[in-house]
């Protein structure tokens, strides 16, 4: 799956304080219009294209809100261009709705709106997306601009009333691109240097899991292997009783040694992490459907971010393992996954503890959907075959 460079993409698990700013900057704009609004009534001619401009604009954030939360992620283009025609065509009609009586362009709240908007924006969209869009909509505001300057009070060059009119616009879309190209470039930075400081660590890690699994060795043949042969000492001689002993123990070794190699890393998440329910020994049988072994065909970063999801799944107070069930199943070129847990929390809680993760696996995954009917968690989501 191609991921845009944009703050939301590329750093997911910040989503949801990103959207905090969002709903402060399209809760502002609003209020600011309807300020200026109520301050410049005597302006009004046509009071049903000052209430659209209002409907618009509030339609405008309201969806910018909406799209922008960690359960829809990514927002898209098209979002972003439904918003940014919205707040035209509040512009428009704000326009409109004072036609002949407009007496200042620097009490018309349509550009400086639309500007907090592509701020909104920003952390979503590329940076050379929100230049066209704010270069763009600076055009068609400079023209609505012209067609207004012969009732302006003021009497001054039209170029001057357009200068006014778009520079808010300007400065703020412009500031927007800037922002966004500049914490696109930092997160990159840093995931570099992630990336180069976790090969050290992978080396690290790698030494401790053949340490680890040396000693799950180790402790196999102390607790089977070693006795039995402590027994053949002590008494010197080999029966049947004791060849067939030898076999069970030889089958019981090889069985888990097969075991271990045919495991998926999915179920080693599963059968390794922590909480209750199934040990070792059951835990991947009891959860994991992948007959056709589909795990090993998402990407590292899908596996990054459904390990952390299942880690806290599992991890969750009261979490039994045996309430986890994650199936994955091949539908031509793509595979379908489905993950069903049965969480006691409420759907408050599960926003709050789990909206980071829903925004990291939404960013990954294509065709994602998360569904909550207490206590029934549900995720669809889809990849294709590497």
């Amino acid at each position: 799956m191609m991921r845009e460079r944009t703050r939301q993409q590329l750093d997911p698990a910040s989503t949801p304080g990103i959207r905090i700013v969002t709903i402060a900057l399209s809760v502002g704009a609003f209020g600011y219009a309807l300020v200026l609004t109520a301050l410049g009534a005597s302006e009004v001619t046509n009071p049903v294209f000052t209430v659209g401009a209002l409907v618009a604009l509030a339609a405008a954030g309201g969806i910018l809100i909406a799209m922008a939360s960690p359960y829809r992620a990514p927002l898209t283009a098209r979002t972003h261009f439904v918003v940014q025609g919205l707040a035209l065509g509040a512009a428009l009609f704000e326009a409109l709705g004072h036609w002949t009586r407009n007496e200042w362009i620097r009490d018309d709240w349509g550009a400086i709106c639309l500007g907090v908007l592509l701020v909104a924006l920003g952390s979503y969209r590329p940076a050379r997306e929100i230049v066209v869009g704010t270069t763009v909509s600076a055009l068609l505001l400079g023209f609505l601009t012209l067609l207004q300057a012969p009732q302006l009070s003021t009497k001054a060059p039209p170029i001057a009333f357009v200068i006014v009119a778009i520079v808010p616009l300007l400065s703020l879309g412009y500031a927007s691109a800037v922002f966004s190209r500049e914490i696109v470039e930092s997160t990159a930075r840093w995931q570099r240097r992630a990336s180069e400081a976790s090969v050290g660590l992978v080396k690290e890690l790698r030494d401790g899991v053949t340490r680890s699994v040396q000693q799950d060795r180790v402790t196999i043949l102390n607790r089977d292997v070693l006795p039995f042969f402590t027994e053949l000492l002590a008494t010197g001689t080999i029966s049947n009783p004791d060849r067939a002993r030898a076999r069970q123990i030889a089958d019981s070794i090889r069985r888990v040694m097969v075991e271990e190699v045919d495991r998926s890393w999915l179920e080693n998440v599963i059968e390794l992490a922590g909480g209750t329910g199934p040990g070792r020994s059951g835990a991947a049988k009891i959860v994991v459907d992948d007959e056709d072994r589909l795990a090993a065909s998402m990407a590292a970063d899908q596996r990054t971010a459904l390990r952390a999801l299942l880690v806290a799944l599992i991890e969750t107070p009261n979490f039994d393992r045996s309430d986890l069930r994650i199936s994955l199943t091949a539908s031509g070129r793509q595979c379908l996954g489905r993950l069903v847990a049965n969480l006691s929390l409420s759907e408050f809680l599960l926003r709050s503890n789990f909206a980071p993760y829903f925004a990291v696996i939404r960013s990954v995954f294509t065709d994602m959907s998360i569904d909550f009917d207490a206590p029934t968690l549900t995720l669809r989501f889809s990849y294709e075959h590497q």
